[in-house]
């Protein structure tokens, strides 16, 4: 009987060891086995871009040169990238937003070492686009004239009673840029209309000379 037991406990222990290997569970009694098998599941895998956080949307709102009212959000920044300067405020997290209604006016701000961002009213800035108007048709820049001169006529037109004086005394310049943008404007059509003439003469030519040596190609 003592040995019956041993080889009863022995075939045991093996089923055992097979079992699990393969993931179950063994009992064994005097009389018989039962078998349980493990509850398995598959472990899910993480996500690196399961994130719900929303943008941010930071960067440049109002440009160079762009109308803005009072509160207006200029720009959006982490840091002071750029430097608030006349006319704006700078928020907790660093927004620049405008004071005044106005124009949106960068410059480089030696003191900070970085670009700064301004507001210039109406009538200011009108006055610095005729400047720059002015210097730049006594340079022959016609076209260049023509942009600050649109600008200055925006920035007056907001500018209220005052800003119409300015559009008034304003007039005998602007009727002489506009004639002179009008002649530079004609030139330049008529001068790429010959340049088209004389591209087209010279593909010609070309063509021809081609023609004659294939020609005398085939006579050989």
């Amino acid at each position: 009987m003592q040995a019956l037991g041993c080889g009863v406990q022995a075939l045991h222990q093996s089923s055992r060891r097979a079992l699990a290997a393969v993931g179950e569970l063994s009992s064994v009694n005097c009389w018989g086995t039962t078998f349980v098998r493990w509850a398995t599941k598959k472990a899910s895998s993480s996500s690196d871009n399961g994130r719900t956080s929303l943008p941010k949307f930071l960067g440049v709102k109002k440009y160079g040169g762009e109308k803005v009212i009072t509160g207006n959000i200029i720009i959006r920044q982490r840091g002071t990238k750029f430097w608030p300067g006349e006319n704006v405020g700078l928020g907790k997290d660093h927004t620049i937003y405008s004071l005044i209604n106005g124009h949106v006016k960068f410059k480089w701000s030696g003191h900070h070492k970085q670009m700064s961002v301004n507001v210039l009213s109406h009538l200011e800035y009108g006055r610095i686009a005729e400047h720059k108007a002015m210097e730049a048709f006594a340079h022959k820049n016609v076209f260049k004239a023509r942009g600050y001169m649109q600008q200055a006529c925006f920035a007056y037109h907001l500018a209220g009673e005052e800003g119409r004086e300015k559009l008034v005394a304003m007039d005998p310049f602007r009727i002489k840029l506009l004639e002179s943008a009008t002649k530079e404007t004609e030139n330049v059509i008529e001068a790429k209309r010959l340049k088209g003439i004389e591209l087209a003469e010279k593909r010609e030519k070309e063509a021809d000379e081609k023609r004659g040596f294939r020609a005398k190609k085939f006579l050989m």
